[in-house]
């Protein structure tokens, strides 16, 4: 492999990961070899900043000591990885338009298949960071030295992201060479990511709903069985259990890099211009609709564009998985029946919290102006009122964002069993904190606005990347965990509940408020 070449590929790749981030890094003057560096140590950068702020999380656990939970957290952010690598391998390879200016190029195709699949694995990677904390953690409180624990966490967590990608790529490229992913290439691969994302949503109800056993003076969890040879990796380097751990890792990794290398890489190009050509075609076949009215005409555009490829299942994906994995993760506790009327207010703000967990840069409320594309333009020169277009699709995004937290809550409603008074409180909640929380992602999409993007990965990674994403939530989780213990805790130690209440309600009113008006004055009044 030329590897000129591929460094070459990974630069361009670089910048069309973030390109909010390599304009503002051109505009300071940087260019080049200049710029990949600079790209390049902010990843890391925010790599180290969420390694920390994770394992400041997980510090507490003695995993060597807990089979279960370390089973328990592996097979967590392994389902989250596989979902996460089949959506970007389709964007990043087929859902991009950027296959022509490919081929006239003197780059041989494992070459355009590696700087590829490096590029999905630096959006899969913030989603996987805890697999290397929890390898590091458990090596090191077994009695590995830190800087040996650290490395064999890194090769570890190389092997295991290396085989889950590898994987994934069989998958979806096998998939490609079906007449049936020719013919319906969308729906196929919505279906696929629907799969993945229901079989990981309910693979980690389904472990959280796993029995807790003593192991010495900790509450475990029942260990996963076909995650317990990594395990054994990190509680004993030394043993035949570990070695066998070894051999099995390297002949997965050997097993499915043969099947890519002989059967996917020499019919790449072959692959791809045949998914794009379908692509293209099948995007050429609508059905023209009658529609009368400026808002019946508007809304009909506004649902057009949401039929853009892996749009509603990336966002439904990070919207629903990002949470439940986190929730379930860090924040699950179980809440008694039957509440009295006094909790009304503390399920109100934690629908406040639970909005702001599901919100984020992958909303669709955050990326409806940005899927207009140059057609932004076109409407900015039409008669009609810009505040009425931008105000139509903020109402098709808060109604979506809406309908996908209440459905959340109901089941969440359904599994605790909590009283309908507490659901209504709940949904209310969800319902105001939704529509403050959407003011900030609609603003900062208009703001970091992407005309020539061509994949739904480059919408999504404006701003802080898929670091800044996961962090925003983890950071979400925290501080809404927070506030909901603190007001539980004065709601059933203080006397006067009803104080307490008022006091919360005026501070919402009061925090609405301001925030309606900074976004009225900062955002909505330059459209009048």
């Amino acid at each position: 492999m030329n590897k000129r070449q591929l460094k070459a590929l990974l630069a361009v790749n670089l910048r069309l990961v973030n390109p909010q981030v390599t304009d503002r890094y051109r505009k300071k003057g940087k260019n080049g070899s200049d710029l990949t560096r600079k790209l390049q140590l902010q990843f890391f950068i925010n790599t180290l900043v969420f390694i920390f702020i994770y394992g400041a999380t997980m510090f507490s656990f003695d995993f060597s000591k807990l089979p279960g939970m370390f089973t328990f957290y592996v097979t967590l952010f392994v389902l989250l990885a596989l979902s996460q690598s089949i959506s970007g391998i389709y964007n990043i390879f087929f859902a991009g338009k950027d296959l022509d200016s490919y081929l006239p190029l003197p780059f041989r195709q494992k070459e355009i298949f590696f700087s590829k699949i490096l590029i999905v694995s630096s959006n899969v990677i913030p989603f996987t960071l805890p697999l290397l904390i929890v390898f590091f953690l458990t090596g090191w409180r077994s009695g590995i030295m830190i800087p040996l624990a650290l490395l064999l966490a890194i090769v570890v967590y190389v092997l295991v992201l290396a085989i889950i990608l590898f994987a994934c790529s069989l998958i979806v490229f096998g998939l490609t060479k079906t007449s049936l992913f020719r013919n319906h290439q969308s729906v196929v691969m919505n279906l696929l990511i629907a799969v993945t994302t229901v079989i990981a949503v309910g693979g980690i109800l389904m472990m959280n709903g796993n029995q807790y056993s003593e192991t010495g003076a900790s509450l475990d969890r029942t260990p996963i069985a076909i995650f317990m040879p990594l395990f054994q990796i990190f509680k004993d380097a030394f043993s035949l259990a570990s070695g066998g751990a070894w051999l099995g890792l390297l002949a997965l990794l050997l097993v499915f890099g043969g099947l890519l290398k002989y059967i996917v890489l020499p019919h790449l190009n072959e692959q791809l211009t045949l998914a794009n050509t379908a692509s293209v075609d099948g995007s050429k076949k609508h059905k023209r609709v009658q529609r009368s009215g400026l808002k019946q005409i508007l809304d009909s555009y506004n649902f057009q564009l949401l039929k853009e490829p892996n749009l509603l299942l990336q966002v439904l994906s990070n919207s629903i998985m990002m949470p439940i994995i986190f929730i379930f993760s860090f924040a699950f506790a179980k809440v008694p029946n039957n509440l009295p009327v006094k909790w009304l207010g503390v399920f109100f703000v934690a629908g406040i919290a639970f909005s702001g967990m599901t919100i984020n840069q992958s909303s669709l409320i955050g990326n409806l102006i940005s899927l207009d594309r140059m057609n932004f333009e076109f409407v900015k020169s039409l008669p009609i009122s810009l505040k009425k277009y931008l105000q139509r699709k903020f109402l098709l995004g808060y109604i979506f964002q809406l309908i996908i937290n209440t459905l959340i809550l109901i089941v969440a409603t359904i599994i605790l069993k909590l009283s309908l008074a507490m659901l209504v409180a709940l949904i209310c909640g969800s319902a105001w904190g939704t529509y403050l929380i959407s003011q900030h992602y609609f603003r900062r999409d208009y703001k970091l606005r992407l005309t020539n993007w061509t994949n739904v990965t480059q919408l999504f990674s404006r701003g802080g990347g898929n670091l800044g994403m996961v962090t925003t939530i983890f950071v979400s989780i925290i501080v809404g965990v927070t506030v909901i213990l603190g007001y539980s805790a004065a709601i059933a130690l203080l006397p006067q509940a009803w104080m307490i209440n008022t006091i919360v309600a005026i501070i919402i009113i009061i925090l609405s408020v301001l925030i309606l008006k900074f976004y009225q004055q900062k955002f909505w009044k330059q459209f009048d």
